[in-house]
């Protein structure tokens, strides 16, 4: 989100002096005049030169004003027992030369108290002319609020907040209106925390902070992280990325010093995903990514460098330029691949922009200026590319307004195209700007040959099918459905998916994650346009659902003790037997659980245990397991196994005869028989 007024477009912002000198009116021999310091008005408008500063210090660094120069500090406070209320203190220390001063409260506040300073009415105060630092304290609400639409705009409504344990808030306005002898005096801008806290040009953290640094590129990024805010990138990689940017982005305009705040999400919802003010000053959701191509943090840093002023036929390249860089760049820094790219410019194509003339804003709809203007802005930097022989790109027409003094003129804009590319992508230009012929994105081969070979883009994802989950272990070898679930003690491979999408070959490093915590890696290189399946496996030892992830794709993992295995039937193998014999019983054994079974099985006589068989079955599985029971004493006995329905089996004493079986289910003798063979016995020896 970008401010559109000069007075607060990215870019040399110089205090507002007003001067008239007081005729014939003289002091001790010297000229009287006088001087108005006005604070510029408008959305994020505030003081001018101040540099951050923590813990309550001073600014030091960045000061514009010199020697002499009438010094403003703003001193911010919280009251956190009033949240939606700050205090601040504007002190006032005055050259020798300053006669008078009448000081102009712009915002809305409730002085409680002044030092030196003569009430004229509820927004303007009189210097005593005789106290060396005057002072008024005030309350007021910083809270700001939006109906912001749009690939910027959040769910919330606030773009300034304040807790009461916490504050993002915008510095205090004023205004001043001076008299002095000799040499006009400045004003010199600052402000500080009374407590713990962060000040920049613009803005002021109230709450406990850290702030991360780094100088590169001629730039000083100073990164405020507040403790009440979660980032969802290390201070590091964001840093890492902001100095990458302001080193591609050729385009002038560097300011010195750069500071971006991340802004807590856990008491507020902000109406905006990010917002820049001031010359170089911004905040960012604390939540907010670096790999998707809108970047807001890029975003953000773009407009830092959009030092030109707009009219409305060209009020849309502010957002259509830092929306096309922050893909752009973060294609670059190869944090998504030119398939996420592709994407996002191609919303431009969609037919609710039809209609859309990008230089008439009365045509817009469904924020044009982000998306359509955003695609608008990458042909525009194609036809420059295609046009030069890619000597020429829309950095070098950037960097030419940006060194403009006046607001950029449609016609100055298409000047800029021509001077860099010449008259064919200045009719590109006119087309893509005047009319509202339909755009097109380009492909990655065409990127390739324009923009240089996409580097190497791993995208790493898991299988797409249940045949990359397998489970190993003393259960089961197999492959597994989805969701999956596993037994305790169970292995778990999954074959993850790598592939590049880049036009370069590079190194790839595939890694598995459970809940967040990396647990298993595998690193390769793979050529342009290449896949592969990586297997990577993890052991689960307890019980739990689990988030299984590979890239940004999850799934669920739900680990169990193993099932009871369950015996659904019992056999015998004779079911009469002679006293002091054996049974072999027979069990069958079933898992009807989804994960494996692990137990014993218990065989037994007359409901006592007498030998125990331990198994493992796989979901669904059914086996077999036997013991032999051995049956002492005569009777009607009952053998089993788990809590199948025991068999009852007829032990007959050796008196009895020999034993027989019932049902023809085994070979038994009767007295016939055993006659009969004994004669065939006798034949036989005397043959």
């Amino acid at each position: 989100m970008r401010r559109t007024e000069r007075g607060w477009v990215a870019g040399a912002w110089t205090l507002l002096l007003v001067v008239s000198m007081a005729g014939s009116a003289v002091a001790g021999g010297a000229a009287v005049s006088t001087a108005s310091a006005a604070e510029p008005t408008g959305q994020t408008a505030l003081s001018e030169s101040a540099a951050p500063t923590t813990g309550g210090s001073l600014a030091a660094a960045n000061v514009t004003g010199a020697d002499g120069d009438i010094v403003r500090t703003g001193s911010y406070a919280l009251t956190p027992d009033r949240p939606g209320s700050v205090r601040v203190t504007i002190t006032y220390e005055l050259p020798d030369r300053v006669g008078s001063l009448r000081t102009f409260l712009v915002d809305d506040g409730t002085v409680t108290d002044t030092d030196g300073f003569d009430r004229v009415n509820d927004t303007t105060y009189d210097w005593d002319e005789s106290t060396a630092r005057p002072s008024i304290t005030l309350r007021y609400n910083p809270n700001e609020t939006t109906s912001k639409t749009g690939p910027e705009a959040a769910g919330g409504q606030y773009l300034f907040a304040d807790t009461g344990e916490w504050a993002l808030i915008r510095q205090f306005r004023t205004s001043s209106r001076y008299s002095y002898s000799g040499s006009q005096p400045g004003v010199d801008r600052r402000a500080r925390t009374d407590g713990p806290g962060a000040t920049g040009d613009r803005i002021v953290f109230l709450g406990d902070v850290r702030t991360v640094e780094r100088t590169q590129n001629g730039q000083t990024f100073r990164l405020v992280v507040p403790e009440a805010a979660e980032l969802s990138e290390s201070p590091e990689s964001i840093l890492d990325s902001l100095t990458n940017a302001s080193r591609s982005l050729q385009v002038g305009n560097r300011d010195e010093t750069v500071v971006g705040f991340a802004a807590p999400t856990d008491r507020v919802e902000w109406g905006v995903r990010g917002l820049a003010t001031g010359d170089a000053e911004f905040w960012v959701r604390d939540f907010e990514r670096l790999g998707e191509p809108a970047n807001v943090w890029l975003h953000e840093y773009v407009h830092t460098r959009q030092a030109f002023r707009t009219t409305s036929e060209t009020r849309w390249l502010t957002e259509a330029t830092a929306q096309y860089y922050a893909a752009g760049l973060t294609l670059e820094q190869g944090r998504i691949d030119f398939e996420a790219f592709e994407r996002e410019l191609a919303r431009g194509e969609r037919s609710t922009y039809d209609d859309v003339v990008l230089s008439s804003p009365s045509t817009w709809a469904a924020n044009a200026n982000y998306v359509k203007g955003a695609l608008a802005a990458g042909r525009l930097d194609l036809a420059l590319r295609e046009g030069t022989s890619q000597s020429a790109t829309l950095q070098r027409v950037m960097r030419e307004l940006n060194e403009g003094q006046q607001p950029v003129t449609q016609t100055a804009f298409l000047e800029a195209v021509e001077a860099a590319g010449g008259a064919e992508p200045r009719a590109t230009a006119a087309e893509l700007s005047e009319t509202s012929e339909p755009l097109s994105m380009w492909n990655q081969r065409t990127h390739s040959r324009l923009f240089g070979t996409v580097p190497a883009q791993m995208r790493y994802g898991l299988p797409s099918g249940a045949d990359g989950y397998r489970a190993s272990g003393p259960y089961r070898n197999d492959t597994l459905s989805t969701p999956v679930r596993l037994a305790t003690g169970e292995r778990l491979t999954v074959d993850a998916v790598v592939e590049n999408t880049g036009g370069e070959a590079g190194a790839y490093n595939a890694t598995l994650t459970v809940d967040g915590r990396a647990v298993a890696s595998a690193t390769g290189q793979l050529d342009a346009g290449g896949e592969r399946t990586v297997p990577l496996s993890h052991t689960f030892d307890r019980p739990g659902e689990y988030t299984l992830g590979v890239g940004g794709e999850t799934t669920t993992v739900v680990v169990e003790e193993p099932a009871e295995p369950t015996v659904s039937g019992v056999r015998v193998d004779s079911e009469r037997v002679r006293a002091g014999e054996s049974v072999r019983v027979t069990a069958t054994v079933r898992n009807d659980a989804a994960v494996p079974a692990n137990g014993t099985v218990t065989f037994t006589r007359d409901g006592e245990p007498v030998a125990e068989r331990a198994v493992a079955l796989a979901p669904g599985a059914t086996t077999e397991l036997s013991a032999d029971i051995e049956l002492p004493t005569a009777g009607e006995r009952r053998v089993g196994a788990g809590s199948a329905t025991p068999v009852t089996v007829t032990v007959t004493t050796p008196t009895d005869g020999p034993a027989g079986t019932s049902g023809g289910s085994g070979p038994g003798f009767t007295a016939p028989v055993a006659a009969l063979a004994a004669v065939l016995a006798l034949l036989a020896r005397r043959r």
